[in-house]
């Protein structure tokens, strides 16, 4: 017997900002409304029953597919502290303009569907003397009223029934989930003072009977793995990208030690991809200052199965915690499997994961893999150099001397290149592919040491 929480938004509207801060949360995330149940809990009893819901399975996600998007602009009293000025109500404290997205859907109610569950009679009491105290689900201006039922009917026509995807399918959203020790997760995050998801996981989801589905084109790597850097850090300037993909280079093959895989060092690895050390930067956005926020390793999809358990057994279960940049500097880094946040922190800001992305704009310049001639132009060159690379020839591919989106690096720092590397003419890039492309994309010389990362360009959507 399902068990089913039926959510209606008392307003109409439900305000929570997705991925993206600039987009509305939509479909809503079982996530959500988990913590929402987590935010009421009184007494050990709410926490027994809670821990029996999050080892329930991934649930299902029955909602209007339809939903238009609200932004709404004010100024609100921030937390900064100031000696001097500041709101005349909380002193010390001054007003910042804050834009808050809501969704407005077609059917304001949606249903969260745990599929398997079988409650008994105490359980449900329970959880709907629970589900009763929550006030509101997202931000606390989104008002609702919840139930909690046994049983539940197909959903209407006007619903589309949200489930996990299969290996295979094609993922419309990643979407937050409950999961076995996300109740103890969340209590330790709020004892920190961390946010919710700073804890959170998500797997893909799509909707149930849906064959038609826009085709994909998987790049040739098949994950991205962060390593950020540890707090109080400074952020490094970007034209140092070359200086901190070097040294993570070397810290992996000194990790792996003996016969490090062809793969992980590039050495006899010249007839397939091998493993890209990146820098990832803060581009893309109004506010991009070009700093390095983390680097990451680009795992090959054919990397054979041996060499991946080495390389991860190495980087990840026993993770990497510092980078030597010179024998007086090391800087401290930090993996998490589940980070969200910041975004451009995240594996799949920089892949456009699951979708893809049909437009791709360069965050490091591209160096190109032989100079321009008469029969070949820059252009050609940087065509060329993705089909190299493993990508499919783009539509469309403007090129320029100087960096097409905020935060992009215009040249590496001079001193940088490695010895004995050839160094030709350097490029930016915005390319178009017919099809929406997983990345990470990256193109032309040098590109598994971070020159030409592109990263997906989403002012053309």
């Amino acid at each position: 017997m399902p068990l089913a929480i039926t959510v209606r938004l008392r307003a109409g509207r439900y305000e929570a900002a997705g991925t993206r801060p600039s987009q509305a949360e939509w479909p809503p995330h079982p996530a959500r409304l988990f913590c929402a149940l987590v935010a009421s809990a009184v007494d050990d009893g709410d926490w027994a029953v809670l821990r029996w819901l999050e080892v329930e399975g991934v649930p299902e996600v029955w909602a209007c597919e339809a939903a238009d998007q609200e932004a709404v602009e004010g100024y609100v009293v921030t937390n900064t502290i100031e000696q001097k000025g500041g709101s005349q109500s909380w002193p010390g404290r001054t007003n910042g303009s804050r834009s808050r997205v809501s969704a407005i859907p077609q059917v304001p109610t949606f249903t969260i569907v745990w599929a398997h569950a079988t409650p008994d009679g105490d359980t449900l009491v329970r959880l709907r003397r629970l589900a009763r105290r929550v006030p509101y689900v997202g931000r606390a201006t989104s008002t609702a009223s919840l139930s909690v039922e046994a049983e539940v009917d197909e959903p209407g026509p006007e619903w589309a029934r949200y489930v996990p995807s299969r290996i295979g399918e094609h993922a419309l959203a990643e979407l937050r989930i409950p999961y076995p020790g996300y109740t103890d997760q969340l209590q330790h995050a709020y004892a920190d003072g961390q946010r919710a998801w700073a804890v959170a996981r998500s797997v893909p989801y799509t909707v149930a009977g849906r064959t038609a589905e826009p085709a994909v084109v998987e790049g040739p790597f098949s994950e991205l793995l962060v390593f950020r850097f540890a707090p109080r850090v400074v952020q490094p300037a970007g034209d140092s990208l070359l200086t901190l993909t070097a040294r993570l280079r070397q810290a992996v093959i000194q990790r792996i030690g003996d016969d490090v895989p062809a793969e992980v060092s590039g050495h006899g690895a010249e007839d397939r991809p091998h493993l890209g050390y990146l820098a990832l930067l803060n581009t893309g956005h109004d506010n991009a200052d070009g700093n390095v926020l983390g680097v990451a390793l680009a795992v090959p999809r054919q990397m054979d199965p041996g060499s991946l358990d080495r390389l991860l057994e190495r980087t990840v279960d026993d993770p990497i915690r510092r980078l030597t940049i010179r024998r007086d500097q090391a800087i401290p880094v930090e993996h998490d499997p589940y980070l969200t946040s910041p975004l451009r922190l995240t594996p799949e800001w920089w892949m456009a994961a699951p979708r893809g992305s049909h437009s791709w704009v360069s965050a490091a310049p591209l160096m190109l893999d032989r100079y321009p001639s008469r029969k070949q132009d820059a252009r050609d060159l940087v065509f060329r150099s993705l089909a190299t690379a493993g990508y499919p020839e783009p539509e469309e591919v403007e090129i320029s001397p100087a960096a097409l989106t905020r935060g992009a690096v215009h040249r590496p720092r001079k001193g940088t290149i490695p010895e004995g590397r050839p160094v030709r003419p350097m490029v930016h890039a915005r390319v178009r592919f017919a099809q929406p492309v997983v990345g990470p994309v990256l193109a032309g010389s040098m590109r598994y040491l971070g020159l030409g990362l592109f990263v997906p360009d989403r002012s053309s959507r």
